[in-house]
């Protein structure tokens, strides 16, 4: 992995053995240099060498915007992380426009910067070897209700779990219910961005798009919902799809949380999506909307072999067959989700139930999932394609 160089500016010589301090804990470190001249930055941009610079708190934006303008492309070598006393959006907008690498608060916590380091890891190997505009193939899967409390948001959680551990791949849960989302909550997660403050800043470029993902102890990455409901209504379909094409650039698989009901944003998730999982339960309501769900789909003429119907809590005591339900419906039921007390403890812990009991029937099923969408005949090879 390439050795990365570091600057650090501040007027503060006190500030700047605090950050060689913790970068003594940081790998792939190269060589460290500091100075308490913001002017040296100005110099660093027109040399036009790969390093990453922290610079603050003691000196603000306004200190050295006008270089940043100037020497706008520089900025694709010499990445910048601001520290400040305080982080807000407008300062966060701000920064993002001028194309500075991250804005952390100082002192900042150990975990924050060495992710915004390892962020700046893959840009300095994308610039070495000359891959930045190689196209990444991603898949893009939906979990979709029929009703609130069928148990969708708990399902695409743990099938992007087990969807990690199986292909080892990039795997962004994207928490699309912005009005009521759940994702953060339920992986016991406390962002500090959401898709609102993506939105405010108005930037969906891959590195822009890793500072507002959430990185979760299991590996995959969150776009979580606005923690202010009100917020939501501003977030509209044409920013919801430029979110998911721009996220497609940075993960292998995006795993949409979507709201129940066929709204703007859903519909336009539809035309997008390379599966679909609908997920219902054994209620008469939820029969009755799925099937009305699965009709409005063929309207649309949504490809049925992109579609996979989950039934959650299937052996429910409710004096409803699954063949019954299967008759109204008029297609098979491919996966059956039992009921389980680990659910609830899951979810009030802010611990998936893949992780904290991976070998319950409620994880073994979801984990069948990813069987159904990596032997998809979507998703063959085209030396596969060829062969068949």
């Amino acid at each position: 992995m390439k050795k990365i160089p570091i600057g650090i500016i501040d007027k503060d010589e006190n500030n700047i053995q605090k950050v060689v301090a913790l970068l003594k804990n940081v790998q792939n470190i190269d060589s460290i240099k500091f100075s308490t001249n913001i002017r040296d930055i100005e110099m660093l941009l027109i040399k036009k060498k790969p390093i990453l610079v922290l610079i603050g708190p003691t000196y603000k934006l306004d200190d050295f915007e006008e270089f940043l303008i100037s020497q706008s492309q520089a900025l694709n070598l010499v990445k910048i992380i601001l520290l400040t006393s305080e982080v807000s959006t407008e300062l966060l907008k701000r920064a993002l426009k001028l194309n500075i690498h991250d804005v952390l608060e100082f002192p900042f916590d150990n975990k924050d910067f060495k992710e915004s380091i390892e962020r700046a890891e893959v840009v300095f190997e994308a610039e070495s070897e000359n891959v930045s505009n190689v196209t990444r193939f991603s898949k893009k899967i939906m979990f979709f209700s029929t009703k609130g409390g069928s148990g969708n948001t708990f399902i695409a959680i743990n099938f992007a779990l087990a969807l990690r551990k199986r292909t080892k791949k990039e795997v962004i849960l994207f928490d699309a219910n912005y009005q009521l989302g759940d994702i953060a909550l339920m992986l016991g997660l406390y962002p500090r961005n959401t898709i609102f403050d993506l939105m405010t800043v108005n930037k969906y470029d891959p590195e822009t798009l890793n500072i507002f993902l959430t990185t979760h102890k299991s590996g995959i990455k969150v776009l979580p919902s606005p923690t202010d409901p009100s917020q939501c209504e501003t977030i509209g379909s044409e920013v919801s799809i430029k979110v998911l094409e721009e996220l497609s650039k940075v993960g292998d698989y995006i795993v949409i949380d979507a709201p129940f009901g066929f709204s703007d944003v859903v519909l336009s998730f539809l035309e997008n999506i390379d599966h679909l999982f609908i997920v219902s339960t054994k209620d008469l309501p939820s029969i009755k909307n799925l099937k009305i769900c699965l009709q409005v789909l063929d309207k649309l003429k949504f490809n049925k072999e992109k579609l996979t119907v989950i039934l959650n809590r299937a052996d429910s005591k409710v004096d409803i067959e699954i063949d019954e339900i299967e008759k109204t419906i008029n297609r098979k039921i491919e996966s059956k989700i039992p009921s389980d007390r680990i659910v609830p403890v899951s979810i009030n812990k802010g611990t998936p139930a893949f992780i904290s009991f991976p070998r319950s029937a409620v994880s073994n099923n979801i984990y069948k999932l990813t069987d159904i969408l990596l032997s998809n005949k979507e998703y063959t090879t085209g030396l596969e394609k060829i062969i068949t």
